[in-house]
């Protein structure tokens, strides 16, 4: 496969994800959903989201990845940021650091009970924020077609 080919087969992938994380959020926003299907929905389209900005190997080993620095407002930008970090940090991995884990052993009756104590999931931004900014990328890259 040619660079460009892949650049460009890359892009298209991008547009799908930021389309099918647009596409779960509306539904998610239409329909009354049971709340752990409704969880699972929003962190599926949130790590939808992240795929266009995180790399991607082709068989040629180049990294493709799209930027969006210039694209967005501050607000727009710690959106962004805030979002990437829940897919590197909670949806994607399950990093402990931001856990703040900690084992305590009791016992009940002669039996040892380990309890663990953490910190609670992040809070999630709200869906029609995350919707908007779905929107407005992909409004701009449809309008630019490309990537970097």
């Amino acid at each position: 496969m040619k660079r460009d080919d892949e650049a460009y087969i890359h892009y298209q992938e991008c547009i799908t994800s930021l389309n099918v994380a647009w596409r779960t959020i509306g539904k998610l926003e239409e329909l009354s959903v049971d709340p752990v299907l409704s969880r699972a929905a929003y962190h599926m389209a949130l790590i939808d989201y992240a795929k266009p900005f995180t790399k991607s190997y082709g068989k040629n080993g180049r990294a493709h990845q799209l930027k969006v620095s210039q694209l967005l407002s501050d607000k727009e930008k710690a959106l962004h940021r805030d979002l990437m970090k829940l897919r590197n940090t909670f949806l994607a991995h399950s990093d402990l650091n931001e856990r703040d884990a900690k084992v305590y052993l009791g016992s009940v009756g002669n039996e040892p009970l380990p309890l663990i104590v953490s910190n609670t999931d992040p809070l999630l931004p709200k869906l029609a924020d995350v919707r908007q900014l779905i929107k407005e990328l992909l409004i701009f890259f449809m309008r630019n077609c490309q990537s970097t």
